[in-house]
C-alpha cells in the first residue's frame, strides 16, 4: 500500500465531510466573524479539522508503528478513532472557548458536565472514523 496515497485520501475525504458539517452547523456559533478573512470562515474551520485529522492519523501511525495503517483499517480500529476524535474535539473546544475564539449560539445543545457544544464533539467523534473508513475503501 502506498503510504502517501492512503494519507492523501484521508485528508481529501476529511476535507469533504468536515466542509459539509462546518457549513451546515455555522449557525450554532457566534463570534466567528473575527476569524473571517479571504475565505469564508467555514473553510478556515475545515482546514483546522483536516489538520487535526492529520495529527490523529500520524499519532495512530506512531502507535501502530506503520504509516500505511489507513488502508488496512479494520472494525476494531474505529472505536479507538472515535475516542481519539472525542478527545481532540474536547481539547479544541476548551481551548477555543477559553481564548474566546468563538461562543455558542442559543441553538447549540450543550453537553452537561462537560460544558461544551454537542455539535463539535459529535463532529470529530463521528467524522474521524468515517473519514478513515471511506479512505480505507478508496485505497484498497
Amino acid at each position: 500500500m502506498n503510504n502517501s496515497r492512503s494519507f492523501i485520501a484521508l485528508l481529501v475525504v476529511s476535507g469533504a465531510v468536515h466542509s459539509v458539517w462546518e457549513y451546515l452547523h455555522m449557525g450554532l456559533y457566534v463570534g466567528y466573524g473575527a476569524l473571517e478573512g479571504a475565505l469564508p470562515v467555514w473553510v478556515y474551520a475545515t482546514l483546522g479539522d483536516v489538520a487535526y485529522t492529520l495529527v490523529a492519523g500520524l499519532l495512530i501511525a506512531l502507535f501502530k508503528g506503520r504509516m500505511d495503517w489507513v488502508g488496512d483499517a479494520r472494525g476494531r480500529d474505529y472505536p479507538g478513532l472515535a475516542i481519539l476524535g472525542f478527545t481532540i474535539a474536547l481539547l479544541v473546544e476548551y481551548k477555543a472557548l477559553a481564548l474566546h475564539r468563538w461562543a455558542y449560539a442559543a441553538a447549540m445543545p450543550i453537553i452537561p458536565y462537560l460544558h461544551v457544544g454537542l455539535s463539535p464533539i459529535l463532529q470529530m467523534t463521528l467524522l474521524l472514523p468515517l473519514s478513515v473508513w471511506i479512505a480505507a475503501r478508496v485505497t484498497r
